[in-house]
């Protein structure tokens, strides 16, 4: 598929076909979206594969049981339905310190703490790896969501997964034959979203 029609018709996927994906799929996937670009080219992602039922389902259960204690009411689908995909990435950042972080953790605390935790250099390669990997899974006729909702439970996620400090879980991706969605999310046209500065 042309680059251009992967980037118009790509679309979160919510639900999909009960069929098994091939891990060796997945791992194409992976391999090709690793020339995203990162700050640094730190690369500072690293992605567990979780194809696993009974641990999917367990983490189902902890973002449910989660969401009630922190809202009051049971979590709503958009937050729960990644167990239901054949398979789940859990993408991670590794911790990301760029040259210019340790001078100005010394000079000027202020604007450090904006390029960490605002700018946040890290966060955004994480970002970049995320979406090359959607355009992928497109590309290959496979459908995917970019989740954040479920880190609600994100402590309790770890854990189960077993990603360790200082590594952060940062998203969840079911990855699965789609069932289509007949439309796409309308999008703001260009001019509302640019300025231009001669």
């Amino acid at each position: 598929m042309d680059i251009i029609e992967i980037i118009k018709t790509r679309k979160s996927i919510r639900k999909f076909e009960k069929d098994d994906i091939d891990i060796e799929q997945i791992r194409g996937i992976i391999e090709v979206s690793l020339n995203a670009p990162s700050g640094g080219n730190s690369q500072n992602w690293f992605t567990y594969i979780i194809k696993n039922k009974d641990i999917l389902n367990r983490m189902r259960n902890e973002v449910e049981v989660i969401y009630k204690k922190v809202v009051g009411k049971d979590a709503p689908g958009v937050y729960t339905f990644f167990n239901e995909a054949p398979v789940v990435l859990a993408v991670t950042q590794k911790p990301y310190i760029g040259s210019l972080d340790t001078i100005l953790e010394k000079t000027d605390k202020n604007r450090n703490y904006d390029r960490k935790f605002i700018v946040n250099p890290g966060l955004q390669s994480v970002s970049s790896f995320i979406t090359h990997v959607l355009l992928a899974v497109h590309n290959e006729g496979l459908g995917a969501c970019w989740m954040t909702g479920p880190l609600v439970a994100k402590p309790e996620l770890e854990d189960i997964i077993g990603i360790k400090s200082p590594d952060n879980l940062v998203a969840l991706i079911p990855i699965g034959k789609p069932v289509e969605r007949h439309s796409k999310t309308s999008r703001n046209g260009v001019t509302e979203m640019i300025k231009v500065i001669n």
